[in-house]
């Protein structure tokens, strides 16, 4: 792949991350204020969809970064794709069979996803390996993207779980009735 293509796909994926975590804020800022702009009421209709859709956009992104691009995964990456790939398959089976209980397992995939996100992300900008989980080939401190000076690939994965979990649990939580 181009190196401009590949500018483009990681510029791409960091607004969507952006759009993701907005979507993830949006709804823990209106659940704490008692939805006065009723996002969550917009929202609780589609969530489900929404989430499948940002778990299966990650999922592709990473594939296009490593068999596109060409990065190698390191250790951390590879432990949130075993988080997000499954989710993704989850969230896709639940908005065809309207089962809430897959939804559910993938909510819980991704809290787990976003601790691993969160620890690569310190790991990166410690700019050290921690634990000696990766090795020099693939080393979880490199960052091989970095949009807008902070948006590196962890970052990128730890929006989308956390849009994938704000999601799930305006879905899995029934509306209050004023």
């Amino acid at each position: 792949m181009a190196p401009s293509t590949v500018d483009t796909f990681t510029l791409f994926f960091a607004l969507l991350a952006i759009v993701a975590a907005l979507i993830a804020i949006g709804i823990a800022v209106s659940a704490l204020i008692g939805d006065r702009f009723r996002i969550i009421d917009s929202l609780r209709p589609i969530a489900i969809e929404l989430a499948a859709a940002v778990a299966t956009t990650a999922t592709i992104g990473s594939l296009i970064l490593s068999e596109g691009a060409g990065y190698e995964p390191c250790l951390n990456c590879w432990i949130q794709r075993g988080f997000m790939y499954p989710a993704a398959f989850l969230l896709i089976g639940s908005v065809l069979t309207k089962k809430l209980v897959l939804a559910k397992i993938a909510g819980v995939l991704a809290i787990l996803g976003i601790c691993v996100s969160i620890f690569h992300r310190y790991e990166q900008a410690a700019g050290v390996e921690i634990g000696g989980l990766c090795d020099a080939s693939a080393p979880c401190s490199a960052k091989f993207v970095e949009q807008f000076g902070f948006l590196t690939i962890p970052t990128m994965a730890g929006c989308g779980f956390a849009a994938i979990i704000a999601l799930v649990a305006i879905s899995v939580k029934k509306p209050t009735r004023a």
